[in-house]
């Protein structure tokens, strides 16, 4: 059985880990701040305005298919999927500034076991995944890149507030920086998202979700 780590329980990062612990895969959820990943651990959001998210984090909690957790080196140790939902932030003129995305990479790289999928869910500039992430979990986990470091992006398509509907209205677009790392991301996102039901589009299945690779960022 698969198992996942999502990275940042923000109000992009919380809903898609409770996505994924819903489709039965059993998932951790990690964030820097003790007080969320407690009011988390209770079945509280730690934010208001995204419907439906209460009552599905409050059944992932309860069942145990979701663990709030601030030791990012257990749960990827424990996981075959580490998702990154850090926000980048940018400045008034437009430069990102990559602080947060470089300490969340510092901290799980090294927990990183041969053949981990590490999927970066955060619009990035062009080529950021490849330049700047690769070589970092390579430095840190000892794994190569192309053998046994699998290393993906997938932009973000959702907005705060309407996460759970976005992931059924939107495809998901993903990237590897090979095709094994791309492979391996289409299937994981193929088993937690296409069990979502929402209306027919072009490029969606027949469950309502759709999945197309795409060169990585």
């Amino acid at each position: 059985m698969t198992t996942a780590t999502v990275v940042g329980l923000g109000k992009i990062g919380l809903p898609l880990a409770v996505q994924i612990a819903g489709a039965g895969v059993r998932t951790w959820g990690v964030d820097i701040s003790a007080g969320v990943v407690a009011q988390i651990a209770a079945g509280q959001p730690p934010f208001p305005g995204e419907p439906g998210l209460e009552g599905r984090l409050g059944a992932a909690v309860g069942s145990g298919t979701l663990t709030p957790t601030t030791d990012v080196a257990q749960a990827v140790s424990e996981s075959d999927v580490v998702i990154v939902v850090v926000p980048l932030v940018v400045d008034a003129k437009a430069r990102p500034a990559f602080g947060a995305l470089d300490r969340a990479t510092a901290a799980l790289a090294p927990s990183l076991r041969p053949g981990t999928l590490v999927v970066y869910e955060t619009t990035l500039p062009v080529g950021t995944t490849r330049s700047r992430f690769v070589p970092a979990l390579a430095q840190a986990s000892g794994l190569a890149p192309g053998a046994d470091l699998l290393v993906a992006h997938s932009p973000e398509r959702v907005s705060s507030g309407t996460v759970f509907r976005d992931l059924r209205r939107y495809p998901k677009l993903v990237g590897g920086v090979d095709a094994a790392s791309a492979a391996r991301a289409v299937a994981f996102y193929r088993e937690v998202l296409e069990s979502m039901s929402g209306p027919s589009c072009p490029g969606r299945t027949a469950s309502g979700t759709s999945v197309a690779p795409r060169r990585p960022s």
